[in-house]
């Protein structure tokens, strides 16, 4: 596997996800494997985290970490703040917490459908398995809450995904404001309002 944080040549997002309308160039962006947000998506992500100045950050599916990681640095410079990353996958877990040492970030092993976290969410990061991501907005939501002002984040909202109708739905039910990018895999930012 290509670590971002390591001297070396990452491939073009285009192995992975075709041209299409809404991305035309998926080779100008980058990744480091299939399961893996594009790196400049989790570049963005971070920036959100900088910019906004969350105190309880939520990721769910950290994968290999690199979002993971970014994140964590952000919260770092930023002198406040945790992130709290959720993953089934044991080797997972285990390759993120490696990864995130020393960084305000907890990796946890389990379902972010019975997760609760320590306090109302200012920013969270969906990109587990597609079809749990408007649930985990939703559980969020009520356990226990989000921070006035806050924001989230759905990976993989490109239309072969199918994640979109579920976001727009909830922008119809006045949960949330979206903004759709159109990265080759998708990311949505959106302020929660419901």
């Amino acid at each position: 596997m290509v670590d971002i944080f390591t001297p070396g040549r990452l491939d073009e997002e285009s192995r992975f996800t075709p041209a299409t309308e809404a991305c035309p160039h998926p080779h100008w962006w980058h990744s480091t494997d299939a399961d893996s947000t594009e790196v400049e998506v989790s570049e963005l992500i971070a920036a959100f985290v900088r910019a906004l100045q969350p105190d309880v950050v939520v990721e769910t599916g950290s994968a290999w970490g690199q979002t993971t990681r970014l994140i964590g640095q952000a919260l770092q410079r930023n002198e406040h703040g945790t992130l709290y990353s959720l993953e089934t996958d044991k080797e997972r877990v285990e390759y993120t917490q490696r990864l995130v040492e020393g960084l305000p970030v907890e990796v946890i092993e389990g379902s972010s459908l019975d997760y609760t976290p320590p306090g109302k969410v200012g920013f969270a990061f969906f990109d587990s398995l597609v079809p749990l991501r408007v649930a985990e907005f939703e559980r969020f939501m009520h356990h226990p809450g989000y921070e006035r002002g806050a924001f989230v984040a759905f990976h993989d909202t490109a239309d072969h995904h199918g994640l979109w109708p579920l976001i727009s739905s909830l922008e119809a039910e006045g949960k949330l404001l979206p903004i759709r990018l159109p990265t080759p895999r998708g990311v949505v930012i959106a302020e929660v309002i419901g």
